[in-house]
């Protein structure tokens, strides 16, 4: 404050405001035009252009329902085995000799079914027991569509096994057959090689084993290169460990022994159904030779 600084300002270095008449005074300076607002444009869904085309319900792709396992508890099942020439009536064959054929597959066999306006239902995870390398079956409502008299082609399921083996033998498997390269199926491992040229794999089939050389590509022979040559040793290994931890001396070997024969027939019985290896006729062999070894031993 003590070099405070007192300046003049003179009146003419301000500039007062024009003044100006009333009557001078013009609306159209100071009035604008406001342009009425337009009303917000709603967009229909169908007109959107990023919305889809719409689709004609008759050319929309049909769905497909799903099936319950209720619904087709009656239904008459159909593998693959029942038309296979390479096993004999007592291995599962349903048909003669003279109509059986070369890999048949469950695919193929929907498709006879479907020509036949038999309504099948394709099962691709279903195996037959005595045919566990070549899975898929198929189930038509036979008994239903004879009561309603709409399968008058159809006699019973004999001659649907007859009518089935004639398109199984006019339309023979091959490597470049839609019913072994074309299957989809959810759930499963995708298709072998497409149609590229390459061959189709060949299981790994032990000595003795009945398989077919075409398979499909999620076949339990398929994936993981099939099963062991060595499957029975292995087996056995694997029950005379269970028998010896019974316990020690004679008294855990007489103790494991009827465990280890009632594993013996059940792995016999399993190997028979497979279509290799002994069945339990050979078990009951097994035993009387054990028999005679037996008696031998009483007369020394």
């Amino acid at each position: 404050m003590a070099h405070a600084r007192i300046e003049e300002v003179s009146d003419s270095d301000l500039s007062d405001p024009s003044e100006g008449d009333i009557d001078d005074f013009v609306e159209s300076d100071i009035m604008r035009k406001i342009e009425p607002k337009k009303p917000p444009t709603t967009t229909q869904p169908g007109t959107s252009s990023r919305a889809p085309p719409l689709v004609n319900p008759a050319h929309a792709p049909p769905q497909v329902p799903q099936v319950q396992a209720s619904d087709i508890k009656d239904y008459q099942c159909i593998y693959p085995v029942y038309f296979d020439a390479t096993r004999t009536r007592a291995e599962g064959r349903r048909v003669p000799a003279s109509l059986a054929v070369a890999n048949p597959l469950a695919r193929e066999i929907a498709t006879a079914c479907a020509q036949l306006r038999l309504q099948p239902v394709f099962e691709a995870h279903r195996a037959h027991p005595k045919d566990w390398a070549n899975p898929g079956r198929v189930k038509v409502p036979l008994k239903r569509l004879r009561l309603a008299a709409q399968s008058s082609q159809v006699k019973n399921k004999h001659h649907l096994y007859v009518l089935v083996a004639r398109h199984l033998r006019a339309n023979p498997m091959t490597e470049r057959s839609d019913a072994l390269r074309s299957v989809r199926v959810p759930g499963l491992a995708a298709p072998g090689p497409g149609d590229d040229g390459a061959p189709w794999p060949r299981p790994a089939v032990p000595r003795g084993w009945k398989i077919g050389e075409l398979l499909p590509s999620y076949s339990a022979a398929m994936t993981g290169g099939g099963v062991s040559e060595n499957a029975f040793k292995d087996m056995m290994k694997e029950m005379q460990q269970q028998g010896g931890a019974g316990g020690g001396g004679p008294g855990g070997m007489m103790g494991g022994m009827p465990g280890g024969m009632g594993g013996m027939a059940e792995m016999m019985n399993m190997f028979g159904g497979m279509g290799g290896g002994a069945g339990p006729s050979a078990g009951g062999a097994a035993a009387e030779g054990g028999g005679g070894k037996k008696g031998k031993k009483g007369k020394k």
